[in-house]
């Protein structure tokens, strides 16, 4: 059976907002006989999650067919050897709930040294001191084995400062993916890379990546299907194409997320996408989707 991933913000939804077209293309695949996954590199929410979105939504779809960042980051995690025993993540309920999931242990989020800093601390702008001297002055528990960082809303410098403080102490450092940005209603906001940056120029450290470029999310859907070749549906040169041509996929561009028309020819190599097009309904007019 012929397999489609599509990527999910900036090509089926942005924000709560449905693309045009987005149910009808994912009904017509259906009927035709298409396996249909979901690939995103967002890790802030469970594949749980994902399915009660997507079915708001009106688009179907079941955990089975969705993988997530934070799912293969979770994963990744459980294959290691020996096992991460205590997890640091800088990111969202989802990320920490998904390694859990498989037996990890991971570090609330409310015990973060630092969390709940005094007025004076907190205060931007009356005395630049006491923030430092708070993070100085605060017992610190023994640095984790592992810090694992993804999209975090609400980060701040005492959670970058206590992943500095593990990674320097000899954690592993991973993370789920190092999207720059991601498209909502109307507008871009930064990505889950912005923050990994932020920690790897703090440590002097790459992180380990799972979520695309890399060909793990890709490479599970494949496993699921049971089948070796798909067409890849993605907004993004340097991320999607990347992932589908590592996995020898199909990829098509859309022009309705990260990426603008005027892009496309600055891509090279493995990010020149196969197709492109401008809306979901074109992609009927692809030799890939002939007859569907």
């Amino acid at each position: 059976m012929p397999v489609a991933i599509f990527d999910m913000d900036g090509v089926l939804y942005r924000g709560s907002m449905l693309m045009p077209y987005a149910k009808e293309t994912l009904e017509r695949l259906r009927r035709a006989g298409w396996q249909v996954f979901f690939a995103t590199n967002n890790s802030t929410a469970t594949r749980d999650e994902y399915v009660q979105r997507l079915s708001k939504l009106g688009l179907g779809g079941d955990a089975e067919h969705i993988v997530t960042s934070a799912y293969a980051t979770a994963h990744y995690l459980e294959r290691l050897d020996p096992k991460p025993r205590d997890v640091y993540v800088v990111g969202a309920d989802g990320l920490r709930a998904e390694i859990r999931a498989t037996g990890i242990a991971v570090r609330d989020a409310s015990s973060l040294p630092g969390v709940e800093p005094p007025d004076d601390a907190a205060a931007d702008g009356v005395d630049p001191g006491a923030m430092r001297r708070y993070l100085t002055s605060i017992a610190l528990p023994l640095p984790a084995d592992t810090v694992v960082v993804g999209l975090d809303l609400h980060v701040t410098y005492a959670k970058i400062a206590e992943a500095q403080r593990c990674i320097l102490a000899g954690a592993l450092f991973v993370c789920s993916n190092r999207d720059r940005a991601y498209p909502v209603e109307g507008r871009l906001l930064p990505g889950a890379g912005t923050i990994v940056a932020a920690i790897e120029v703090a440590t002097g450290t790459t992180a380990i990546c799972i979520g695309k470029p890399e060909p793990f999310l890709f490479e599970e859907v494949l496993r699921r299907a049971g089948e070796r070749h798909a067409v890849v549906i993605g907004d993004s040169t340097d991320y999607d194409m990347v992932a589908a041509h590592r996995v020898g996929a199909v990829g098509v561009l859309i022009l309705t997320g990260l990426t603008e028309e005027s892009a496309v020819e600055h891509a090279r190599g493995e990010a020149v996408p196969d197709r492109v097009v401008r809306s979901l309904r074109e992609l009927f007019d692809l030799p890939e989707f002939a007859g569907v």
